[in-house]
């Protein structure tokens, strides 16, 4: 593996898989081999996983890897991970993770990795996805809102992340929902221009909002792999891989 990134989030339901599979496919069109993984996600109901994030993954870049290695740890409950794997019998061994992830690695050129909710979503009592981030040793693209909110959440992972000298890449704001009174847009340059004066890392987008997710998600992310903001996030995630090798 030449390259590998970590999509994380400040909040649940802002754009992460949106961001990785636009990045994993424009990569993969670049003509780099690509793999994926979403160590663990939740809220996938029994016999629908082929709309789990893992299986949008998997698919936007036509993967031959079973859905089991993508997504080793599948839970029904929409839960934090923790309390989903309790309710339901199972326990999450991140050495699992970290040994799947391995095994991946050294088939691709460039790996990009899903979190589940934020930084500090606990996996086990003890480990987050933090400490997951520090034991696959990835760089992080953090992908937050662009809208009222936005800034103190993605402050807040940043100075998370600072805290455990975690690499970071760039934070990505996205559109979570249409912007379409003045007070809106005001609160958006707002947030957008705060943050790439205190971020202390590269400040993408605002990402258009995308409607109809995620009945629309193959065009969604087809569109968006065409976008300034995921080509320079590739140059940005490349930049780093050779910096850290």
């Amino acid at each position: 593996m030449k390259y590998g990134v970590f999509i994380t989030g400040t909040d649940t339901g802002v754009g992460k898989t949106l961001v990785a599979a636009a990045l994993a496919l424009h990569v993969k069109k670049r003509g780099l081999s690509v793999g994926v993984m979403k160590p663990i996600e939740t809220g996938v109901l029994a016999g629908k996983t082929a709309r789990s994030d893992a299986a949008r993954l998997r698919s936007i870049i036509e993967s031959e890897e079973p859905l089991g290695a993508i997504c080793p740890y599948s839970l029904e409950l929409p839960v934090a991970p923790l309390t989903a794997a309790q309710l339901s019998g199972q326990a999450l061994n991140p050495d699992t993770i970290r040994r799947i992830y391995r095994l991946l690695s050294s088939r691709y050129e460039y790996m990009v990795v899903e979190g589940v909710g934020g930084v500090h979503v606990p996996i086990t009592p003890r480990f987050n996805v933090m400490d997951l981030v520090k034991q696959l040793r990835l760089p992080v693209v953090i992908v937050g809102r662009s809208g009222l909110g936005g800034i103190n959440h993605a402050l807040l992972t940043i100075e998370a992340l600072r805290r455990k000298r975690i690499h970071m890449i760039a934070l990505v704001l996205n559109r979570t929902g249409p912007v379409r009174s003045d007070l809106a847009r005001a609160q958006e340059r707002s947030t957008v221009a705060i943050l790439r004066k205190q971020a202390g890392v590269p400040v993408l987008g605002p990402l258009s909002y995308e409607s109809g997710l995620p009945d629309r998600f193959r065009p969604s992310v087809i569109e968006l792999v065409r976008s300034a903001t995921i080509k320079k996030l590739a140059r940005l995630t490349q930049r780093s891989g050779r910096r850290n090798r």
